[in-house]
């Protein structure tokens, strides 16, 4: 059923580009992605959008990571970034993080990038460039669930699987 709904939005597929996603070579040329990745994101929820737009972020590594300090931007935002935790939080390998952005409203209608930045402000991964206008259950995420490192750039809106896998 999933493989249907995904083949229905082939056309939703975007290929941002493999410079967009902090990503590191191996010494025998292997891609390998960052431990903690943006996963899913939510920028035009049914309803009010106020309070309920959200960035999904996983730990696709084999150790915690701590995001005390860590902060997500979003590229219409001229200055500042939201801080995902003031005090340690730890997000356990295979686990997920929900960031609900606070009290405002994302633009919808204009492609934006999503960023992550550790506690340092080093780009840590990042999106391509998204957009939703259809205010509904829909969300972009990362195929398959934490990305494939080998084709990166592939996201898809499909229906919203929050704090769920994507495949």
């Amino acid at each position: 059923m999933r493989s249907a709904k995904i083949a229905g939005v082939i056309a939703g597929i975007i290929l941002a580009g493999v410079a967009g996603l902090a990503q590191t070579e191996t010494e025998d040329g292997a891609t390998v992605l960052p431990s903690l990745v943006i996963n899913e994101i939510e920028i035009n929820p049914p309803g009010r959008d106020a309070d309920s737009e959200w960035v999904e972020l996983l730990n696709v590594g084999n150790a915690p990571i701590d995001v005390a300090g860590w902060r997500i931007t979003y590229s219409y935002r001229a200055t500042g970034a939201f801080v995902l935790s003031e005090t340690p939080r730890s997000i356990p390998p295979g686990g997920r993080m929900v960031f609900v952005y606070p009290g405002i409203r994302l633009r919808n209608g204009t492609a934006n990038v999503v960023q992550l930045l550790d506690a340092e402000g080093v780009l840590i991964d990042q999106t391509p460039m998204l957009k939703d206008v259809a205010n509904d259950a829909r969300t972009w995420q990362r195929i398959p669930d934490g990305g494939n490192a080998e084709v990166p750039e592939l996201w898809l809106l499909v229906e919203e699987t929050r704090d769920r896998s994507n495949t």
